[in-house]
């Protein structure tokens, strides 16, 4: 759940239809759409309107959907609209296609609007009850709202990035990893570790409460203490677990003929939360396997006869997707959740790698290097339809958003830039940077969290 936020559905009216939007057919037309200030009947309430509706505005904006309507050309005024409704003619001279209008009253209770402007029908009309506290998770939840009533898909607003940290001290000679959490807009800052261990990769549960990453420490010296330790910990950052007991450890260092054990990647948790899929790398070699967290159980998938690594899970669960340089070049393979039919389904140049599977299933995302240059692309399962969505001196580490329509990535401009989380949707013409505290690098997006999954 989300706290002290609560939803209350109060009608749902169905006469305007909906605009359909298919992700593979280049750039969309954004919509025009006027979002009004929230009405507030003291000063306080009025001021928090202001910045629900400022909060409303940029999450639809940077969808790269809407194309939000100056307020200097409002005729009606948030009272008006309050006591009166709206009057569509005034609407409509403003070339606006949608309107959005709310007002706060007793102790938050956000009663919104939305309107469809060229038809004159009212498409949602809901109550929102939080907390102050709360103010942008309840804006984000509002978005997500006017997002799936207009477009048919699920909004992503109300959901969350990890990353992973990396600042240095005084002379640079020594660096610091933290994994950090920020909402997708780059607010609430939230530190989940404390800088004390090396951490990478971290990877979000599909319930969104969990997180696993890799950690490596320090101040251990033995060969058990040397190896790459999975742990998972609450997205909240409390109680931090191994994924792999030290019993299993032992017996794959022992395996590696005493050497550390070593992973390139965190694993990737299965779409039902019961198994994870990982690289681990042994003489040299990495294979996947998979660890069923029920049964402690870790099964291996491929052999470790070249470097098999980066699996993620399809979105049913039912295949696995990674990348191998088996035939000498590091490509995109796919197979069966219990390892057969192992098969490459990237034919192209360069060399591929990091394959995340879309929470839709119908693309999977990937980074490549084709001589010094660095893409993101997609290509559908079955090895057709690859195109490249972006590309930079280094862009990397594709992660999808709960909708399938976005992608975060970590980007580096220059030699020697500092590493940034960048967003981009599936045409690539629409990129925003996440900003950051410090370097960032390998983001994770989690799955919709608190009142989307309803």
């Amino acid at each position: 759940m989300f706290g002290k936020v609560f939803i209350v559905i109060l009608t749902f009216l169905s006469s305007a239809s909906a605009l359909k939007i298919e992700i593979n057919k280049g750039q969309v037309e954004p919509d025009p759409i006027a979002i009004v200030d929230f009405y507030g009947e003291d000063g306080e309430d009025s001021d928090l309107g202001t910045e629900i509706a400022t909060i409303i505005k940029t999450d639809l904006e940077l969808s790269g959907l809407f194309i939000p309507i100056n307020p200097a050309s409002f005729i009606e005024s948030k009272e008006t609209l309050c006591k009166n409704g709206a009057n569509i003619k005034n609407w409509n001279i403003l070339n606006t296609r949608f309107l959005v209008h709310g007002k706060i009253t007793g102790n938050f209770n956000i009663d919104f609007v939305l309107l469809d402007v060229v038809t004159g029908d009212k498409m949602l009309s809901l109550n929102v009850s939080g907390t102050r506290s709360k103010l942008r998770k309840v804006a984000h939840i509002i978005a997500d709202y006017i997002y799936e009533r207009i477009t048919s898909e699920k909004g992503y607003f109300n959901t969350n990035v990890v990353y992973v940290e990396t600042s240095f001290n005084k002379d640079s000679t020594k660096r610091k990893t933290r994994l950090i959490k920020v909402d997708q807009d780059g607010y609430n800052r939230q530190e989940l570790t404390d800088g004390s261990e090396l951490v990478l990769t971290p990877r979000y549960s599909a319930d969104a409460n969990k997180i696993a990453y890799i950690s490596y420490s320090d101040t251990v010296k033995d060969v058990l203490g040397k190896s790459a330790h999975v742990y998972m910990m609450n997205a909240d950052g409390r109680r931090k677990d191994l994924m792999l007991s030290k019993d299993i450890m032992k017996l794959l260092i022992k395996r590696n003929h005493g050497n550390p054990v070593q992973m390139t990647y965190a694993p990737r948790f299965s779409p039902n939360g019961e198994e994870a899929v990982l690289a681990i790398i042994i003489d040299g070699k990495s294979a996947i396997y998979k660890y069923n967290f029920v049964s402690n159980r870790l099964t291996q998938l491929t052999e470790h006869s070249c470097i098999d690594t980066s699996p993620c899970y399809s979105d049913d669960g039912s295949r696995i997707v990674f990348t191998s340089d088996r035939q000498g070049r590091e490509a995109i393979y796919v197979m069966n959740a219990d390892g057969s039919e192992q098969r490459r389904i990237s034919t192209g140049e360069g060399k591929y790698s990091q394959p995340v599977w879309s929470p839709r299933g119908d693309l999977i995302a990937f980074a490549k290097k084709v001589g010094r240059q660095f893409y993101i692309g997609v290509i559908k399962p079955d090895g057709s339809g690859e195109r490249l969505i972006t590309s930079g001196y280094l862009v990397e580490a594709p992660c999808w958003s709960s909708n399938g329509r976005y992608l975060t990535y970590s980007m580096e401009t220059a030699p020697g830039a500092k590493p940034q989380v960048a967003v981009t949707d599936i045409t690539g013409y629409h990129t925003r940077i996440i900003s950051t505290k410090a370097d960032a690098s390998y983001p994770a997006w989690s799955p919709t969290v608190g009142a989307n999954s309803r």
